[in-house]
């Protein structure tokens, strides 16, 4: 019951940090906005200053630019600068409100907790005995959950990717029916006729900006070669290509082009649906086959050396331990790799 209370407590803690910031959101995000412009301000004017050395000022911003290319797939209200400091606040923000909750909860026990095995002892309370280093458990458990935000971005990046190899196929598409118009023209109608459930809805708008505001063709190229890169495949390569072709020379033969890509990328999809359906079953029997032969070999060891000395052997000894954590990691990685394989990317190869 206490454990309860204290829990309630901890709850507690992180809706009143939770409500701090609903108050504040606003003035911060004003300010933040401000900021974000003349940052990135400052990166084009050194980036258009060193000229070669361009590459010294981006290796500086690694984290930036990598969050940056991440949020440029995955978040459907994407805004330059603007998304990538909004998402590290908020991340800064959970990992503050997790750590002082979790402080704030540790200090009003009366007395110490310890952290053993969780299969034997788990966690004990000792009364009357100072708690020392109390921040440390609620450290390690804010660091943790302010890397759930980054992983799922990950995630959810890695499936957008698959999901965008065969989105592209449409954008190919309709793409073709308005040909006639200017590149930018192009773009904007395009995605104004995608579904929301296209993840190339949100980057197609912004590469149509691209392509009617760019300063420079450096610019354009680098906003270009962000879409294909975000798809990574050698079809969004190809149509990248075709646009900026047909914003330097004109789009007299875009429609030929697009068609003819659009043929390749039929074929190659047909190709891949005829494989997948020719090794269904060995991918299947990597997603679930491991996990029936672990449930049986477990199921014979418990039935031969009876449950309490298999859970004695298992999960009270070092080598117990570090067998189960091995099997555990192989499974997770094969359910991963079948889970790839169950649908490969729309590409040459």
């Amino acid at each position: 019951m206490d454990l309860l209370f204290y829990i309630f407590r901890f709850v507690l803690h992180l809706w009143i940090v939770w409500g701090l910031w609903l108050l504040t959101k606003l003035l911060i995000e004003r300010h933040l906005r401000q900021v974000v412009q003349k940052f990135d301000f400052r990166i084009k004017h050194k980036m258009s200053i060193f000229g070669k050395r361009v590459s010294s000022v981006k290796k500086r911003l690694w984290l930036y630019r990598h969050l940056d290319k991440l949020l440029y797939f995955v978040h459907r209200k994407y805004e330059p600068g603007i998304s990538v400091m909004r998402f590290v606040m908020r991340t800064a923000i959970l990992f503050i409100a997790v750590f002082l909750s979790g402080l704030l909860t540790l200090s009003e026990l009366p007395g110490k907790l310890s952290f053993n095995n969780p299969f034997l002892e788990g966690i004990t309370f000792n009364e009357g005995q100072p708690i020392q280093g109390a921040w440390r458990f609620p450290l390690f458990i804010a660091v943790i959950s302010a890397t759930i935000p980054y992983f799922r971005m990950r995630y959810i990046y890695a499936q957008r990717k698959v999901h965008g190899s065969y989105d592209l196929l449409d954008v190919v598409k309709i793409s073709t029916k308005f040909t006639h118009l200017s590149v930018d023209s192009i773009l904007d109608r395009t995605a104004d006729f995608l579904t929301d459930k296209n993840v190339l809805k949100s980057p197609l708008k912004l590469l149509g900006a691209a392509f009617s505001n760019y300063s420079n063709e450096k610019e354009l190229v680098e906003e270009a070669g962000r879409f294909s890169s975000a798809i990574g495949t050698t079809f969004a390569l190809e149509f990248i290509s075709d646009l900026l072709y047909a914003e330097k020379e004109g789009t007299r033969y875009l429609k030929s082009s697009l068609m003819l890509l659009n043929r390749s990328m039929e074929q190659q999809r047909e190709t891949i649906l005829t494989v997948k359906a020719g090794s269904r079953d060995a991918i299947s029997l990597g997603l679930y086959g491991n996990l029936l032969v672990l449930v049986s070999t477990v199921g014979t060891f418990m039935y031969m050396l009876k449950p309490d000395v298999y859970f004695q052997l298992q999960f009270e000894t070092t080598v117990g331990l570090s067998f189960l954590m091995v099997i555990v990691s192989g499974l997770f990685i094969s359910f991963v790799i079948s889970t790839i394989l169950a649908r490969p990317k729309l590409d040459y190869h």
